[in-house]
């Protein structure tokens, strides 16, 4: 479906960061924008200048009750319903917990402005991690973990929820939609609505009747994207899963009603579970599909003109319903004769060695893809991404550049680029300086790494790197102003991310975007006095208006400028 959309309309919905007065934010989706680009253009305070340990460090926490996977988000002077203008992040926990702090200061403002929780225990609780998958990918209780998304036309955030319900001695596992009001965190109307409620391992039938999505074993990692649409007056609301079948589902914000669902394995049409050569997957029943869509809580982005790309982790694949190991554009389009709308796949990428990936659980989608903005050569539009690599399959490790225009099919990547120690489960970040444009790219087992993109494509190797080693990787973002005093933030788990609880404080490291020479970490200054809470992964800092707010696994911690050099 051709779309038309007004320029007004495509700038307030595809851009992560909206500018108010002169030097201030908002923050309304993860890592920034629709493109996952992750840089904050508009930082006027912080710079490579005063970013060190004598007059920056960690200035305010805020306790939460559970785990913060998703990005916080943040509103530049917002009217509360209480009255009072106030900067306000917002931070969701795995506890079903939604809080908006003042972003400014603890001290004036100790207690949440707003707090919901959508639990009622123990009728209604979190989600065990072990449920589902069976290990604790996600520690210990698994209910908000992507990144919401708010639409500031409506003073709405978007929360995906996932409960445990019980009664008697039925239980039931629930994924819900809540679009409350960022004023006052009330239910907007008709919110919440019910994605799939259902006991055991039974599910809904969301596409077509032929698919069960499992709420047993779904989990939503990547962040809630909002895309202009015509037709939707507040755009499409997109929201991926992994656990069974990948699934994308579009929303009608408004009245928070289905449109389209796209799954990525229909969990019965191939002969033989690829996790278990030769013995067939039970037909239909959710837990059974593969190609999850999770990117490190990334994996649906979305290019200006509002066409959707998800990218996959390992499982079957034939090109058709079955999208293991595959980056796949996907277009909303109208039935005109009956009014509904299908996502439709229209293009697609899939890794050569697709089925070695598939048999190692080496999964291609592991990380989170990045759209470069337009260059001036002859594919103007390009698609980084990465994925786990190990020479089991590869011979080389290896990143993937992909022209947007025409994915290329099997094998059909433009280029590759050389990633030295393997990939990971981390998103990639963009800055240009003006003259040079990087992708940071924060890979297991390896340092920091900076590419740089020209109108012949990123370069194969790349042009510098962190002294800093991230074992297990890292999501960088960037704040800067305009094209000048870039810094790169990047968060180092020091623990094992998978199936144990994190113990070490997180670190938080600033690099300039030019030399990736460190600037700050959160471990220099004396007596632990800039020690935030433990980590957890897929957690991206959140830059706005002279601060860095990074979400852990008890607390909101928040850094910025301080008179802390004698501390």
């Amino acid at each position: 479906m051709h779309r038309k959309l007004t320029l007004a309309f495509l700038l307030l919905s595809t851009l992560a960061f909206t500018q108010t007065p002169a030097g201030t934010v908002n923050v309304l989706t993860r890592e920034n924008d629709n493109q996952h680009t992750g840089q904050n253009l508009q930082e006027t305070i912080l710079t490579p200048t005063n970013v060190n340990s004598g007059s920056f460090g960690k200035v305010f926490s805020y306790p939460v009750d559970g785990q913060i996977y998703a990005e916080p988000l943040y509103v530049h002077g917002l009217t509360m319903a209480t009255g009072g203008v106030h900067n306000v992040v917002f931070v969701a926990t795995e506890y079903d917990s939604v809080y908006a702090f003042d972003a400014d200061s603890a001290a004036l403002n100790p207690k949440p402005l707003w707090h919901v929780n959508f639990l009622n225990p123990p009728s209604v609780a979190p989600v065990p991690c072990s449920q589902g998958a069976g290990i604790c990918q996600l520690f210990p209780v698994v209910g908000i973990t992507s990144t919401p998304v708010i639409n500031l036309a409506t003073n709405t955030i978007y929360v995906v929820v996932r409960t445990q319900e019980t009664s008697g001695t039925t239980v039931n596992w629930v994924v819900r939609i809540h679009a409350l009001d960022i004023t006052s965190g009330a239910e907007k109307t008709g919110s919440p609505a019910t994605i799939c409620s259902a006991t055991g391992n039974s599910g809904c039938y969301l596409a077509g009747g032929t698919v069960q999505f499992g709420p047993h074993h779904q989990q939503s990692r990547p962040g809630l994207l909002l895309v202009p649409e015509t037709g939707f007056p507040q755009g499409v609301l997109f929201i991926g899963f992994s656990g069974d079948s990948g699934w994308v589902l579009a929303f009608d914000p408004t009245s928070l009603t289905q449109v389209a669902a796209f799954y990525t394995d229909d969990e019965k049409s191939h002969s033989t579970g690829s996790k278990a050569p030769g013995i067939p997957p039970p037909p239909g029943i959710p837990g059974e599909g593969h190609a999850g869509v999770w990117g490190a809580g990334g994996a649906v982005v979305a290019d200006t003109n509002g066409t959707v790309y998800a990218i996959t982790g390992d499982g079957f694949w034939d090109g058709v319903v079955n999208w293991g190991d595959s980056l796949v554009k996907l277009t909303l389009t109208k039935n005109v004769s009956t009014g509904t709308y299908t996502l439709v796949p229209t293009d697609y990428f899939t890794t050569s060695d697709q089925s070695c990936r598939d048999a190692h659980g080496l999964d291609y989608g592991s990380a989170g893809p990045l759209l470069l903005p337009p260059q001036s050569g002859t594919t103007p539009n390009l698609i980084f991404t990465t994925g786990k690599q190990v020479n089991t399959c590869e011979t080389t490790f290896a990143g993937y550049v992909l022209n947007r225009d025409n994915l290329g099919h099997v094998g059909g990547q433009v280029s590759q680029m050389t990633l030295p120690n393997g990939g990971g489960e981390q998103s990639p970040a963009y800055f240009s300086t003006g003259t040079t444009q990087y992708i940071y790219n924060g890979g297991d087992s390896d340092n920091l790494r900076a590419f740089t993109v020209s109108s012949s494509g990123v370069s194969t190797n790349s042009v510098m790197a962190s002294s800093v080693f991230f074992e297990e990787g890292t999501s960088p973002v960037v704040s800067a102003n305009g094209t000048t005093n870039g810094i790169v933030w990047a968060q180092e788990y020091l623990d094992d991310p998978d199936h144990l609880p994190a113990f070490s404080p997180a670190v938080l490291h600033a690099f300039n975007a030019t030399t990736l020479v460190e600037l700050y970490n959160s471990t220099q200054a004396a007596n632990a006095r800039d020690a935030g809470g433990p980590p957890t992964k897929f957690q991206v800092p959140m830059v706005a208006n002279g601060k860095v707010y990074l979400g852990t696994s008890t607390e909101l911690d928040v850094y910025g400028l301080c008179p802390c050099g004698g501390k």
